[in-house]
């Protein structure tokens, strides 16, 4: 996971940099851990001994039983030839609850013979999100309904917030994101939804976006970048 801006590998050297206390102290993790600016949704212990798996507003972290020493990093088991990577499949959970409801809040282009949807966070500005709008045929040609949550990267001082939140608050949101995406859509046409796109980007943090485009599958497993739909099928259905 991004951290900070930074990628932290968990090692197994690094596990052993700590010892762990009798028991998970749940008061003085959420202590610590306040003081980098996160906050703990909950803490259960990871099945690696005296190391707990801490979920925050800002994705998953591992923390010691005293919570004086934290791994950001992906978890894998070592499970015979194919390590299988236990923070990606709690964050695919997470992320799948996450999305529930939010439907209607979604700038949606159906597949006519829809096999998969897939949500997508996007930035007007993103030269690959661009791309992918521009293909967009092309996806719904190869069965892939995709819907659209905004991520301005740069949050509230995006230079383009405003666009994406009159894209939102526009009558045809379909049409208000092809104009934006060709550069020609004029946001004094239309209202703003600052309050959606704001509370998209920070769905999009706290599920572990770090940069657009960014496609979370039906699953809740996140696919970071920009994925060619001849691709992205061909992926969907070996996983399917």
């Amino acid at each position: 996971m991004h951290f900070f801006g930074r990628t932290i590998l968990a090692t197994a050297v690094a596990l052993t940099a700590f010892t762990a206390a009798a028991k998970p102290d749940d008061a003085a993790i959420k202590t610590k851990l306040s003081g980098l600016g996160l906050a703990p949704v909950s803490i259960t212990p990871s099945p690696f001994s005296g190391l707990n798996e801490v979920v925050t507003d800002r994705g998953i972290i591992y923390v010691s039983d005293d919570g004086n020493y934290f791994l950001a990093g992906q978890l894998y088991k070592n499970d015979g030839a194919q390590p299988v990577n236990l923070t990606e499949q709690k964050m695919a959970k997470l992320n799948k609850v996450k999305l529930k409801g939010m439907e209607d809040e979604m700038i949606v282009y159906p597949a006519k013979d829809e096999k998969y949807v897939v949500t997508v966070f996007t930035d007007t500005s993103c030269g690959y999100c661009r791309k992918l709008h521009s293909e967009m045929q092309s996806y719904n040609d190869a069965g892939i309904t995709i819907r659209y949550l905004a991520f301005p990267r740069g949050g509230e001082r995006s230079r383009n917030f405003a666009e994406m939140s009159a894209i939102w608050g526009a009558k045809d949101t379909a049409k208000a994101m092809n104009d934006a995406k060709n550069g020609q859509f004029d946001i004094s046409s239309t209202a703003q939804r600052e309050d959606l796109v704001r509370k998209h980007y920070q769905l999009g943090v706290a599920m572990g976006v770090s940069g657009t485009p960014a496609m979370i599958l039906e699953d809740g497993t996140m696919l970071p970048g920009y994925q060619p739909a001849g691709m992205l099928r061909k992926m969907l259905d070996s996983r399917s």
